[in-house]
């Protein structure tokens, strides 16, 4: 089995559309009326789906997304979005920020440490 891609709903497409292309550079693989798909290196992806109904509530879910260059992305969107945590040594050997996107959803961005 592999892992192809997930879906979140979202409760307005155009403005997680912006947040996804505009904030963070994600490249569209294919667009449908209410859904809209990214993809992801290593041929995975994932897709946000409009929902006007959709309401986030607090909770531990999170996407995990490597991520070269934890500072550099930092400093592309640190004044763009809402920030859970700044980029941060981890205990075991990576470095992670977390974000969230417009409807809430936990987004976090890895880099590996050096071999």
């Amino acid at each position: 089995m592999k892992f192809q891609v997930v879906t979140i709903a979202v409760s307005d497409l155009e403005r997680s559309k912006a947040f996804y292309e505009d904030v963070l550079g994600s490249k569209r693989s294919a667009s449908y009326e209410r859904w809209q798909s990214y993809e992801i290196e290593g041929g995975s992806g994932f897709g946000i789906s409009e929902d006007p109904d959709s309401h986030r509530v607090p909770c531990h879910d999170i996407f995990n997304f490597t991520h070269r260059d934890i500072d550099a992305l930092w400093e592309k969107v640190r004044d763009h979005v809402r920030v859970e945590s700044p980029p941060q040594a981890m205990p075991w050997g990576t470095r992670k920020l977390v974000i969230l996107d417009p409807d809430g959803m936990r987004l976090a961005f890895v880099e590996k440490k050096e071999d």
